[in-house]
């Protein structure tokens, strides 16, 4: 009798906790995350481009009262941020900002004929007016600050998105328009142009959880024409400065984090 009591004891206890328990398959199948692709997102952060301009790619127009003068360039790299934002694994949208300077040492190639000229605008201002040119724009150097923007595309390859370890590495191609607003910040005739361009280039994008690194080569292409802010005679034309200059293979990097 007692037997049998306890063996109708021990069975409602087996099926009262029946639902409890659990089977461990973990190791006999595959987990959602070694299907499920790494989610690129969108990004902000510090930008670097290690440019330079070189002579041998820039032209310019540059004249004083109509006398051609020669100029010389040396710049800064350029300082800023970038964003991107991904609409697909395959198509992303971008804006870079960033700061430039621009040292112009400019000089006329006829010295004496320049000089000549800037003698009798002197004495002819003394009795009547103002001198519409000095010296420092005969012969000097400009200092030029630019806050540059641009706005593109950029076409990825991904190669790594792996969604367990957050990791993706993506091969990317880039193209999309410059402008910006230059700044004189020597003593000058010449007004503060803005400039207009385009940009284009290829790299590698790595992201790890929150945090990425961009990298690669940009080419670009800048102009500006400005004219001085009073003319020194008839034609506008004789008190000039024409910028247009290239860059090839400038290496850049980008660091940051997601933003969702």
């Amino acid at each position: 009798m007692r037997k049998r009591i306890f063996t109708i004891i021990l069975l409602f206890s087996t099926l009262t906790f029946a639902d409890r328990i659990v089977i461990d398959t973990s190791m006999a199948t595959s987990t959602e995350s070694d299907y499920k692709n790494f989610e690129d997102r969108g990004s902000f952060g510090p930008y670097v481009e290690f440019s330079n301009i070189k002579m041998k790619n820039v032209e310019y127009s540059y004249k004083v009262s109509g006398i051609k003068e020669d100029i010389n360039i040396d710049n800064t790299y350029i300082y800023g941020a970038s964003g991107s934002l991904p609409l697909t694994e395959w198509f992303d949208i971008y804006l870079m900002a960033g700061y430039q300077y621009l040292g112009i040492s400019h000089k006329p190639r006829n010295r004496d004929k320049a000089y000549k000229l800037l003698a009798e605008e002197l004495e002819f201002a003394d009795d009547f007016f103002e001198a519409k040119f000095d010296s420092s724009d005969i012969e000097g150097r400009h200092e030029i600050h630019t806050a540059l923007f641009q706005l593109g595309f950029d076409l990825a390859l991904p190669l790594v998105m792996n969604y367990r370890h957050q990791f993706m590495i993506k091969l990317y191609a880039f193209g999309g328009a410059v402008f910006g607003k230059t700044f004189f910040g020597d003593d000058t005739q010449f007004t503060s142009p803005a400039t207009y361009g385009y940009a284009y280039g290829a790299g590698v994008r790595m992201a790890w959880h929150g945090f990425f690194l961009s990298s690669g080569f940009r080419n670009s292409h800048e102009y500006f024409h400005t004219y001085f802010e009073r003319k020194t005679g008839t034609d506008r034309e004789d008190d000039e400065f024409m910028l247009d200059f290239d860059t090839y293979f400038q290496p850049y990097v980008s660091l940051g984090i997601t933003l969702f």
